[in-house]
């Protein structure tokens, strides 16, 4: 018995998948990378997605935890670097035409320079353009036009605030606020970390 190819000859499986999608299917597929514990981002996606778009999630499996402060919140960073890379290969299955990472922290590490390393580095192993949260940020403060003072608001421990705040004086802002949800704050939004 000869063995039926996977894929026409000459075809890669990426192009047969966007060759084989019916009419009726997306005409753009975005991946989203997103932490497993994040119950936000996917619903917030699909409420403003254009038609013609659907969004396929790939969760980056981090540890459901408390983050009560600066070394909890570098555990939760590491988890996260170390689970990427991975859900960026599964999201690559679909074939999507874009990924979005929806993991913020990473994005603003290490300044300007750190989020396009980042965003070289998804882009590199997924081989699509990657739009990342800090860059996003930025592209739309820029729409505004003129803005120079910013007041922010993070789901970020101290040294995740440093980072934002370090990133977006590199950008050309001055942060005259900055409050994150540090130990004393309570941040009565957060579902995870269910067991306290």
């Amino acid at each position: 018995m000869t063995a039926i190819p996977r894929f026409p000859v000459g075809l890669s499986g990426a192009t047969w998948k966007r060759l084989e999608r019916p009419s009726s299917a997306a005409e753009k597929v975005v991946g989203v990378i997103v932490p497993s514990t994040n119950t936000i981002v996917q619903p917030e996606l699909d409420a403003i997605r254009p038609r013609g778009v659907t969004n396929h999630v790939s969760r980056i499996p981090i540890r459901d935890r408390l983050v009560k402060n600066d070394d909890d919140f570098l555990e939760l960073i590491a988890d996260i670097r170390g689970g990427t890379m991975d859900a960026v290969d599964v999201a690559m299955s679909c074939a999507p035409d874009a990924l979005i990472l929806a993991a913020s922290a990473e994005s603003f590490w290490d300044g300007m320079e750190g989020g396009r390393r980042l965003q070289e580095r998804i882009e590199a192993r997924a081989g699509v353009g990657v739009a990342i949260p800090s860059e996003a940020c930025c592209a739309a403060l820029r729409k505004f036009g003129g803005v120079k003072r910013l007041g922010v608001i993070t789901p970020y421990m101290p040294v995740g605030d440093g980072q934002v705040r370090k990133f977006f004086s590199e950008c050309g802002y001055k942060i005259v606020a900055l409050r994150g949800c540090d130990a004393r704050a309570r941040c009565g939004w957060r579902r995870s970390a269910r067991a306290t």
